[in-house]
């Protein structure tokens, strides 16, 4: 016992001692040792979001069809031996459909860089009533455009960021791989510098090398990404497409919008004439989309097909002076795509 109560006095005695020195040293403290706090918190960047925007899809397959309708042609394509002055037909399209799928996954996931690698396949096929009567309709039957692109978001800090997009695509009238073609080869791009304000917008200026038109066109570039509240939004990069967002609930939306697609196509031979079908349309359409379970959500989209071009040429890309060898007249129907896609949390 008296081992105990020593060993609790010579203890008392020791931690007051410790604390007497402790005090008696607190004025001779240096502060300029200890380092800005600030220099070590993380660098921190802004995401590629904003509130509310749809979700990024990782694997979509889809199916498109539009209604049937007339197509008129017109050119010196349509003479033969037995037609020398023949210069224009005309017919109904009973079927302009295809599937469309894309894949699109991330390569590298950081805070300060983001690269994702994507492929895509958009196929058409076309039903004339009577394709024998022009070697164009013959020739077109199918139109395939199969690509690889990449998408690189970098931000530099919390407001400022990069957006650079490339891609590659084989567009023909090929149906299997031995009639690929490398000269319906086509590379279209976009660079984007842009500013992120908060998590309801972000926006940017840039310049855009694209085929959407139909042809090759160097294009400014906006991006408009914009959430009001949790129900209204816009999301848009112009000229390309642009929607105005309806949020009924984390889990599903409608979009009422348009956007401009289309490419340039390698179609063999008409008349012993190499020949590219230059196509592009705008879509006017409204889109509702709705989570199904976890990340599968479905897709339903309706609109207007406008035809912007649809004209055989001697080249790929535009030159001087340059006249088409055959025009198309095609008439505007409705149209229809249904998808089932996996998204992004």
């Amino acid at each position: 016992m008296n081992k105990i109560i020593g060993l609790f006095f010579f203890t008392s005695i020791s931690l007051s001692s410790f604390a007497q020195t402790d005090s008696t040293k607190t004025e001779d403290f240096n502060f300029d040792d200890f380092g800005n706090a600030d220099e070590k918190v993380i660098k921190t960047y802004c995401t590629q979001k904003v509130n509310y925007l749809s979700p990024t899809r990782f694997v979509s397959i889809g199916y498109e069809q539009v209604l049937p309708f007339h197509i008129e042609s017109n050119g010196t394509h349509l003479s033969s031996s037995a037609n020398p002055n023949q210069r224009m037909v005309e017919t109904h399209v009973n079927r302009f459909s295809g599937l469309r799928a894309a894949f699109n996954t991330p390569v590298i996931s950081r805070s300060n860089v983001i690269v994702s690698l994507g492929l895509t396949y958009w196929n058409t096929g076309i039903r004339y009533e009577n394709p024998e009567r022009s070697n164009f309709f013959k020739n077109t039957e199918t139109l395939n455009s199969t690509g690889i692109n990449t998408t690189i978001f970098k931000p530099f800090n919390n407001k400022n960021f990069l957006i650079v997009q490339a891609s590659a695509d084989l567009n023909g009238n090929y149906k299997n791989i031995s009639e690929l073609n490398s000269k319906g080869l086509t590379y279209s791009g976009v660079a984007i510098y842009g500013w992120k304000k908060d998590d309801n917008l972000m926006w940017g200026l840039g310049v855009s090398r694209t085929y959407r038109a139909g042809q090759v066109i160097h294009v400014p570039a906006i991006l408009y990404n914009k959430t009001f509240n949790k129900n209204w939004g816009v999301e848009a990069v112009l000229p390309a497409k642009a929607n105005l967002r309806r949020n009924f609930s984390p889990s599903s939306f409608i979009m009422l919008g348009y956007e401009i697609e289309g490419n340039t196509y390698y179609v063999g031979q008409i008349n012993n004439k190499e020949t590219y079908l230059r196509r592009g349309e705008m879509k006017p359409r409204i889109s509702f989309e709705r989570q199904i379970k976890g990340f599968i959500w479905l897709a339903a989209q309706a609109g207007w097909r406008y035809n912007w071009r649809y004209d055989g040429f001697l080249t790929q890309n535009p030159v001087k002076n340059e006249i088409p060898t055959f025009t198309n007249t095609l008439g505007n129907p409705l149209y229809f795509n249904l998808s089932l896609n996996f998204v992004s949390p």
